[in-house]
């Protein structure tokens, strides 16, 4: 079975639409040494790329089953020690975007081991002033993104990526003024999934339209508004 590494608080219509799509969720509890809003979201406890999964060892031991069950799909997870708190940047360590051969961050408060993986990957580092990177862009493709950041559109679009600007605000994240574009989204197939309903969001024809013109189709996951999950990573 397809599986999705989510908040265990994400919305129950959006659990209940992945599961009847035949998505088995892995749900992450929260992490104390986060902010409580954030404390389950999964791009700011790991770091996935390729069969990678990098994490904090407190967060890891933990929660040992759910790592195991992860590790039974072929992840390699490697724990860090690193300090990680609640106060920016220290709450940064995981939020790193990789896309393609490229990693953007901020890059003097990632995880030492993200340096090194993009390292032995031979991969870009590009130093963005976006804390939250990977919260801040929805993935579309290997060639494509959405963001409604203007440093990251800079960085990405320097890279060659074809990137969407969207207008800030629209999507709900509890204690925030607001969530961001990659915390309620996640791509897994010819497909980019929205927790909550893509329409309501006043750029959501563009980015219908965006997604469309790369080959992918939009899912929305149900007939709420958008709300920042903290990204969801298909596994």
């Amino acid at each position: 079975m397809k599986k999705v590494i989510v908040d265990s608080r994400i919305p129950q219509k959006c659990a209940e639409t992945l599961r009847e799509m035949g998505f088995e969720l892995i749900l992450l509890p929260p992490f104390s040494a986060l902010s409580i809003p954030v404390s389950a979201h999964p791009d700011m406890l790991l770091f996935v790329a390729d069969r990678d999964i990098i994490c904090h060892k407190d967060y890891l031991e933990a929660n040992s089953d759910i790592f195991e069950k992860i590790s039974a799909e072929g992840y390699d997870i490697i724990p860090t020690d690193e300090e990680i708190s609640n106060k920016y940047p220290s709450d940064i360590l995981f939020n790193a975007l990789h896309i393609s051969d490229t990693i953007y961050c901020k890059r003097d408060s990632i995880s030492r081991f993200i340096k090194d993986f993009a390292s032995y990957k031979n991969f870009n580092v590009r130093d963005v002033k976006q804390g939250y990177s990977k919260c801040s862009v929805c993935v579309v493709s290997e060639g494509a993104a959405i963001t409604s950041d203007p440093s990251l559109l800079r960085a990405m679009s320097a890279s060659g990526l074809d990137v969407l600007l969207i207008s800030s605000g629209n999507i709900t994240l509890s204690g925030y003024d607001t969530g961001f574009i990659g915390g309620c989204s996640g791509q897994n197939g010819d497909g980019v999934y929205f927790s909550g309903n893509i329409l309501l969001h006043p750029d959501g024809e563009k980015i219908i339209d965006f997604c469309a013109k790369h080959g992918k189709i939009t899912i929305s996951l149900s007939d709420e508004p958008l709300v920042d999950i903290g990204s969801l990573f298909f596994i």
